[in-house]
């Protein structure tokens, strides 16, 4: 996982890279109460930088769920949650080069098994709720336990400059042709 100081994350996947913004002021505001409320359920149980990415979502619906702002057009489910799904790309390789398609449309062509879906989703509330709720100045120091703890490093770049900066990689397709038989006996 990378944090970028633009606070850009970006996660390692088996078919590639999850690269996902940080939600715009509105959304907190829209939401501020259940991001609050999820990022103190996450610190009071000991969770923190160690297990709060494993999580976080999970968390995030239940104490939504509890207090009955989970569901409906206002929803956390359809505000927040909709929110950094938009925010967030999968970067993997296509034929001609990296290639970025929309984290649901990613869900919905399969490039994603459910544990990486709810990884993702864990790893991307739990950065929601950091890059919200921590001053500035603490919020290196908690993205790098979490990098630390999850794996990654750190980047400056959005996800098409992430995508651009990546070596080359292109997916090969079986064209149908078999291979050849030698005729000399090995």
């Amino acid at each position: 996982m990378k944090i970028d100081k633009k606070l850009n994350v970006v996660l390692s996947v088996d078919c590639g890279y999850v690269h996902s913004s940080p939600i715009p002021t509105h959304t907190f505001e829209k939401n501020f109460l259940p991001i609050s409320k999820t990022f103190s359920a996450v610190y009071q149980s000991g969770l923190s930088f160690v297990a709060g990415p494993r999580v976080a979502s999970m968390m995030l619906k239940k104490i939504s769920v509890d207090d009955g702002v989970w569901d409906g057009p206002d929803g956390v489910n359809n505000t927040l949650m909709t929110e950094i799904r938009k925010l967030t790309y999968v970067i993997k390789p296509g034929k001609n080069g990296w290639e970025e398609v929309p984290f649901w449309l990613a869900i919905d062509q399969g490039l994603l098994s459910d544990e990486e879906i709810s990884e993702v989703e864990n790893e991307l509330v739990f950065f929601t709720l950091a890059s919200s709720m921590h001053k500035k100045s603490e919020l290196t120091e908690i993205l790098h336990g979490m990098t630390k703890f999850w794996g990654g490093q750190t980047t400056s770049q959005g996800y098409t400059e992430f995508a651009r900066s990546l070596p080359i990689s292109i997916t090969t397709e079986n064209t149908g042709e078999k291979e050849v038989a030698s005729s000399i006996p090995s």
